[in-house]
């Protein structure tokens, strides 16, 4: 066994001994990925393999998360890790690329070079992702039913003064302080924070997966929190579609029979049109040709693409994706961008969690949480380039004030200590 001593030495090592007697469940995708890389040295290997260590989490936490590795590789270890991401190559001693299977372009020795680009990779085969040209088409005709009966008069997704709070043996901890959040229907929405920030619980309250300590979640015009387990679970299946970020497919059915699974967990459709309408919704995300396959037999893009298709299964109004394009490179997670754009143009309410900026920039709207707290929507927008902490100190100081038209805001040579938002509406500077 592993002595509480190394244990605790390892968890020092990786900056968590603060953390060490919390479960997993009460410290943030960061602090996980860390913890894995602690068990990953218990018996002191020489060789240690890492897969997309950093694909999931914030820029700050994946320079964390590199600092320790390259640690190691002081230590004498051989640290083996697989990316996609470009702006890390410079900084590996030697970077190896792979393409339909095969190494391309052979070692480019990062270690001597003042500037390190990636070797050109040459005309593949490869599998498409979605489609044969690299994009997403709509397709002339999909021959799906869609849900009507939801009441658009009222918001998708409401939250009041949502708390949660865990408690263990370490003490308590507030994910989410007081959330206040209104989506209506038919708008992309991303949602972004730093490892930490209370992202994951936020999405475990508004799928109905969580308690929330105090608060009201109102879903679709439902208290989700007033059903039953057993009956939010059905709720759950048939009101919202859930993409995870490891896909989650279930590995022994084909992509056909992932999808349709839904259908028959929450009873809908009949029991002969499941399956026309599963490989509609394969063919949706250009996945006809793969509907027969096993996950295991499909690249990752493709996978993410299924489990979308399975997200859809039920006609949901609401799809939402935890970091669906944090294990997919650039070209896949553009393509699975697209989809959801297009989702939500047939009134699907969407919202993904997400830390690459340039996705947030393609969404109707941006909600950024810090601190379990959600920023003032203005104060992101006015001062994109702050830190999230200190737009969530100037979230702290806002003082909202509404002004009737022809009103003076501020008097000519009069003194303040503090500047202006203009949220709606026009200003006059010369009256």
């Amino acid at each position: 066994g592993v002595s509480q001593e190394r244990a605790l030495e390892l968890l020092d090592m990786v900056e968590l001994q603060g953390h060490a007697y919390k479960i997993p469940a009460h410290i943030s995708g960061g602090q996980k990925q860390r913890v894995a890389i602690a068990r990953a040295l218990i018996n002191d290997p020489q060789v240690i393999v890492a897969d997309e260590p950093t694909g999931s989490l914030d820029s700050v936490t994946s320079e964390t998360i590199f600092n320790i590795f390259a640690r190691l590789v002081e230590q004498g270890k051989t640290v083996v890790m697989v990316t996609h991401d470009t702006e890390l190559i410079p900084r590996f001693t030697r970077c190896l690329y792979i393409s339909d299977g095969r190494l391309v372009g052979g070692l480019a020795d990062t270690a001597h070079q003042e500037e390190s680009a990636a070797p050109t990779m040459p005309e593949t085969t490869a599998e498409p992702v979605i489609s044969p040209n690299g994009h997403y088409n709509k397709p002339d005709h999909i021959n799906l039913k869609t849900q009507t009966n939801h009441d658009t008069s009222k918001p998708a997704i409401h939250l009041e003064n949502v708390v949660k709070t865990y408690v263990n043996a370490a003490g308590s901890f507030t994910a989410l302080k007081g959330i206040d959040l209104e989506i209506p229907y038919g708008q992309f929405v991303s949602l972004v924070g730093k490892s930490g920030s209370g992202k994951s619980t936020l999405l475990n309250m508004l799928t109905g997966i969580d308690h929330p300590t105090s608060g009201q979640v109102t879903i679709g015009g439902t208290d989700i929190y007033s059903l039953s387990e057993s009956k939010r679970a059905l709720w759950r299946g048939r009101q919202v579609g859930i993409v995870f970020q490891f896909f989650q497919l279930l590995p022994t059915l084909t992509l056909l029979e992932n999808t349709i699974l839904p259908m028959d967990y929450c009873n809908v459709y009949e029991y002969q049109e499941r399956p026309q309408r599963a490989l509609e919704l394969l063919k949706m995300v250009g996945l006809e040709d793969h509907a027969y396959d096993l996950p295991a037999n499909v690249s990752n893009g493709q996978q993410q693409a299924a489990a979308i298709a399975r997200s859809l299964a039920t006609d949901p109004p609401i799809i939402v994706a935890d970091e669906p394009t944090g294990n997919l490179d650039t070209r896949s997670a553009d393509i699975v961008i697209e989809v959801f754009q297009e989702l939500a143009n047939r009134g699907k309410t969407i919202l993904i969690v997400t830390h690459d900026p340039s996705l947030t920039s393609r969404t109707d709207r941006n909600i950024i949480i810090a601190d379990g707290e959600l920023i003032d929507s203005t104060v992101a927008k006015v001062m994109p380039s702050l830190e999230h902490h200190l737009m969530l100190e100037a979230t702290h100081t806002l003082e909202k004030r509404l002004y009737a038209s022809g009103q003076p805001i501020i008097q000519q040579g009069e003194p303040v200590d503090y500047f202006y938002m203009v949220e709606d509406g026009q200003v006059d500077p010369d009256v």
